[in-house]
């Protein structure tokens, strides 16, 4: 009987103690839970992470292949260089363009820009770009050209600028007989594009129209004058009027301009 009780009290404080312990594995705090399911799970990237600065760029010089310089038909002559090239990829393009005039040489350099950090194409690129140069007033010579080092040259055959013309005239009023002949003369300067053009009233007719260029040959480019031989053929107050301009431009106001009263007794 002794030894029965005993066997049953050994059982009972097994029992206890296996209850005991499986209470105790299952008793976990709450904020443990959490903070080791925090561990376990990846982190997102912090919202403030840097991210490429598409702002930031490379700047570089083209590569120019060679030069055309082109001599616009016009007075004043305009000139514009055509470099060609390549760019190295995709993103690069043309950036800015500055150009020096030191004498009789003009030094033009050309940029390249592109972003830091983008991905690009990495093919090369080719390009051609017009570059006009400001040539209003230079004087008649050779010229040279450099571009990103590839060189050229183009020359001016007399001065690249419209002079302040200040035409001579016999007269900007006349008295005649009606059958009488008069003479206007204006300098003029056809090698620049401009030319003087006349309209005469009802009352008066051109019976020549001649330019008269310089007797020795003169300098290249060099002008001289301009004749007309005009007849009255009525009576009355009669007008000649005149502009200098280039036949093929339209009028804009600004033209050099002449005027003669002539009246016929």
């Amino acid at each position: 009987m002794t030894k029965l009780l005993k066997l049953v009290m050994i059982l009972t404080m097994v029992i206890s103690l296996v209850a005991f312990s499986g209470c105790t594995g299952n008793d976990v705090d709450a904020d443990d839970t959490v903070d080791s399911i925090e561990d376990q799970t990846p982190m997102p990237p912090e919202v403030n992470q840097p991210l490429p600065d598409y702002g930031e760029y490379i700047y570089g010089t083209a590569v120019v292949e060679n030069i055309e310089i082109l001599t616009l038909e016009s007075f004043p002559v305009q000139i514009h260089v055509i470099a060609k090239g390549y760019l190295p990829d995709g993103c690069t393009e043309i950036g800015d363009i500055t150009k020096v005039r030191d004498g009789n040489t003009f030094t033009v350099t050309v940029e390249t820009i592109r972003p830091a950090d983008m991905m690009c194409t990495q093919a090369i690129v080719p390009y051609e770009k017009s570059i006009p140069l400001d040539v209003y007033g230079l004087k008649a010579g050779t010229y040279s050209v450099v571009v990103n080092s590839v060189s050229g040259s183009f020359e001016l055959t007399m001065d690249n600028s419209i002079p302040d013309t200040e035409y001579s005239v016999e007269t900007e009023y006349m008295e005649v007989k009606k059958g009488d002949n008069f003479t206007v003369r204006l300098d003029e300067n056809p090698t620049t594009g401009f030319e003087w053009s006349i309209e005469v009233s009802d009352g008066l007719v051109v019976l020549s129209d001649e330019y008269i260029p310089p007797q020795d040959g003169g300098l290249v480019g060099a002008g001289n004058v301009h004749v007309w031989e005009i007849q009255a053929v009525e009576t009355g107050t009669q007008q000649v009027n005149g502009i200098y301009k280039r036949p093929w431009e339209n009028v804009t106001g600004n033209e050099l301009k002449y005027e003669l009263t002539v009246n016929v007794a």
